[in-house]
């Protein structure tokens, strides 16, 4: 897998580099191509700006997302790691153990610069096999791509070696422009206060381009916020349980092995803003889930049903 992973990272990084001439033969494109190599993202670390697709490649055997933020002026990749994930692991661990005075001291230290990150989507939530595809409008800046999904109690943004990143890639988004141009889309979601709604089109077998708007947004826990995750309901799926998962703070919350096939989706976005995802479906049904607390009650859960399965005969 490596070898794979190693030419998938050489392959996006010529074309990266071919991307600043004129593409005569079709429309300009603009997509950051990564795989995942243990707990790391492979790839470039750096982007043209403007309408840009982040795509990773998941053969990892492990469900992991590519959330994508831009960090606040003068905010570093390492200061992230040594202030924020470091500590999130220590409380974490020390919740697991049962000392929970000890964990609620720990994340009191998280600096209040975490308050100006700002959350630009990225795919979602993507089972062993998937492609996760999201597209953004990203203007120029310091951003990091993160996957902050657990296994054995272990964030995988986390990594114990002083100066070392987990599944955290920072990722550079230049001033020269991309030039590739929005995304068109066979259904459109408007994510709200009050769940989600399916505004246009509908979902169908074979591959589905999603708009997303953001028509309003809040965090939960100062944390996290409204965005949409896509999991396969089979005969066997436990779907509270799958609805519940995705919500990180429970101590087995986002807890490998996920419950239930994902397929991807989009993180959160500011308020008004409008993002793209891509997901190949077969015929069934599919819930969408927000990775919020009580996402049942607050409508941040939904099913849908994709036709062509024997229900539609």
């Amino acid at each position: 897998m490596k070898h794979r992973l190693i030419a998938l990272a050489l392959t996006a990084s010529l074309a990266a580099c071919g991307g600043s001439s004129p593409q005569s033969d079709g429309p300009a494109v603009n997509v950051l191509e990564l795989g995942i190599d243990g707990m790391s993202f492979v790839g470039p670390n750096e982007i043209k700006s403007g309408w840009t697709t982040v795509r990773v490649t998941n053969d990892s055997g492990l469900t992991h997302f590519g959330l994508v933020y831009r960090l606040p002026d003068g905010v570093t990749a390492q200061m992230l790691s040594d202030e924020v994930v470091k500590p999130i692991q220590h409380s974490l661990t020390a919740n697991i153990e049962g000392r929970t005075e000890d964990a609620a001291r720990i994340a009191a230290t998280i600096p209040v610069w975490i308050g100006d990150i700002t959350y630009m989507g990225g795919p979602g939530m993507m089972s062993d096999g998937v492609t996760g595809e999201a597209t953004m409008f990203l203007t120029p800046g310091n951003y990091i791509v993160e996957c902050y999904v657990k296994t054995n109690g272990v964030q995988h943004n986390y990594h114990p070696e002083p100066g070392m990143h987990g599944m955290v890639l920072p990722l550079t988004v230049l001033e020269e422009e991309g030039g590739m141009a929005e995304p068109e889309a066979n259904v459109t979601l408007d994510i709200s206060n009050g769940g989600y709604r399916i505004a246009d089109g509908a979902f169908q077998p074979g591959e589905n381009s999603v708009r997303v708007n953001f028509v309003e947004q809040r965090l939960y826990n100062n944390f996290v916020g409204h965005d949409a995750h896509l999991f396969r309901i089979d005969g066997d799926t436990d779907v509270d349980r799958a609805a519940t998962w995705v919500d990180f703070f429970p101590n087995d919350g986002q807890q490998t092995p996920a419950p239930a096939h994902y397929v991807g989706g989009i993180h959160d976005m500011p308020e008004g803003s409008t993002g793209y995802f891509k997901v190949d479906l077969a015929p069934g049904e599919y819930g969408i889930v927000a990775e919020v607390p009580d996402a049942q009650e607050t409508g941040l859960f939904t099913t849908i049903e994709v036709p062509g399965g024997e229900t539609d005969s």
